[in-house]
């Protein structure tokens, strides 16, 4: 037996996930030592509209065939919450660029756009990680860092808070599966807060070491070359020759180049593949 969602099973609190059991089966047969099988690779829109619909309240699911898909909770049987779940995530998917059809029945066409963010907390913490890999020396890497690992108000600290509030309103319900649901949840919260010393202590290292980060400055180098102006007898020597130039651009103008008037450049889409 390597699953068993009976109420008394080892996966009663995935009842019937098919994601969990296929997850149980590949452990099993990791133990085995039978290789993995392959996985196609996801497409960047495919990850983006993910974690829209997980946003607007979505369930990920997986067919038996193996394709992923959304769904509504199981339990969410109200017509009109379904409605406003379908319309939040239509209006979401919408706002970040996807091509969206929807049967209109299924949506509530007379609730105003409250529920769509401008940046979501992960998007910010997406701009953190670039802030990092732009750091040249130790001191930006420790201050970028700093808010991810600072004890009291840090990331992680404010994540193991959110998992032990999380547990104690789960354990409300009463049932002995949301009891083992607070349980899992406070151990997740037990691990997150040793890992954060540890990242902490980590952080402390870097910030005693201070110096420049060897391959980061070479780049910030070429980048300040590459910006700096050349003097000006190295300007006049590679500059092309006035008249050629105007030669040039009259021969690749188009016969009816003067009533053709130049289409402004579309603003660039901030969602993945369009």
């Amino acid at each position: 037996m390597i699953y068993d969602s009976e109420p008394d099973g080892p996966h009663a609190r995935h009842r019937g996930d098919v994601t969990s059991l296929l997850a149980a089966v590949d452990t099993r047969l990791d133990q085995l030592g039978v290789p993995p099988r392959p996985t196609p690779k996801r497409f960047a829109h495919d990850i983006a509209a993910a974690a829209v619909l997980h946003r607007a309240g979505f369930v990920p699911a997986v067919e038996f065939g193996g394709e992923p898909y959304h769904r509504l909770p199981s339990a969410m049987t109200d017509p009109d919450e379904q409605r406003l779940v379908v319309t939040r995530a239509f209006d979401m998917l919408q706002a970040d660029g996807f091509d969206v059809s929807c049967d209109p029945d299924l949506r509530e066409h007379d609730m105003p756009l409250l529920w769509i963010p401008e940046t979501s907390l992960g998007d910010r913490l997406g701009f953190l990680a670039k802030h990092i890999q732009a750091s040249t020396h130790t001191r930006d890497m420790v201050a970028n860092l700093s808010g991810v690992t600072a004890p009291g108000d840090g990331v992680l600290q404010r994540v193991v808070e959110i998992l032990d509030t999380t547990a104690e309103w789960w354990e409300g319900f009463g049932e002995p599966a949301d009891h083992r649901y607070a349980q899992r949840l406070r151990t997740i919260a037990e691990s997150l807060d040793s890992y954060a010393i540890e990242l902490r202590a980590i952080r402390g290292d870097l910030a005693d070491r201070h110096a420049v980060h060897p391959g980061k400055n070479r780049v910030r180098e070429n980048q300040v070359a590459a910006s700096t102006p050349a003097p000006p007898r190295v300007r006049a020597a590679l500059a092309p020759s006035p008249t050629a130039a105007q030669r040039r651009a009259a021969s690749a103008l188009p016969a009816t180049a003067a009533a053709v008037r130049p289409v402004p450049p579309a603003r660039p889409s901030s969602a993945p593949g369009r």
